[in-house]
């Protein structure tokens, strides 16, 4: 078995937009790469989730906009889903997923980008565009998890923020 990818995450504060968007550009993937395959607790199913990239421009309603590329891996076959949001638009929270389980039967957590006004969330799965008005990415490490919440919620509030 080889070794699973490490995230530092330490309390050291963001001092800039460019140094938040940079340590999510890394340390999302990595997060995503260390979380254990869950379990679909309804038909037992192993999924992977994996988060490839991160993509950061202004948004036009303000502030940050967030572009985000992740693959599935499901029956072993590999789906793809994109989503795109202005940070302005959604509510940042932790979640929690009951539905999908880690081996040891632990639910999946993670963060969850949720719309404050109906679809401000663009996402699509498998090239077919979605109308949920949210989207997540688990991340079960608390001390990671920690830290990317902090420099998303950094993030949001981008306008006042130096760069």
């Amino acid at each position: 078995m080889r070794p699973r990818p490490q995230v530092a995450a330490n309390d050291a504060a963001f001092s800039s937009r460019q140094e938040a968007e940079a340590f999510l550009a890394r340390a999302l993937p990595l997060a995503t790469r260390a979380n254990p395959k869950y379990r679909t607790k309804s038909d037992g199913l192993e999924t992977v989730w994996l988060t490839n990239s991160l993509q950061f421009a202004p948004s036009p309603s303000g502030g940050v906009h967030v572009a985000m590329d992740e693959t599935y891996t499901r029956l072993g076959a590999v789906g793809a889903h994109q989503a795109a949001f202005s940070l302005a638009d959604v509510e940042v929270t932790k979640f929690t997923e009951a539905g999908d389980v880690t081996p040891s039967g632990e639910p999946a957590i993670g963060l969850l980008f949720t719309c404050a006004a109906p679809r401000c969330v663009s996402a699509a799965w498998d090239g077919q565009a979605s109308k949920a008005d949210k989207t997540d990415i688990y991340i079960q490490d608390p001390a990671t998890r920690e830290k990317i919440l902090a420099a998303f919620l950094y993030l949001k509030g981008a306008d006042k923020a130096p760069t």
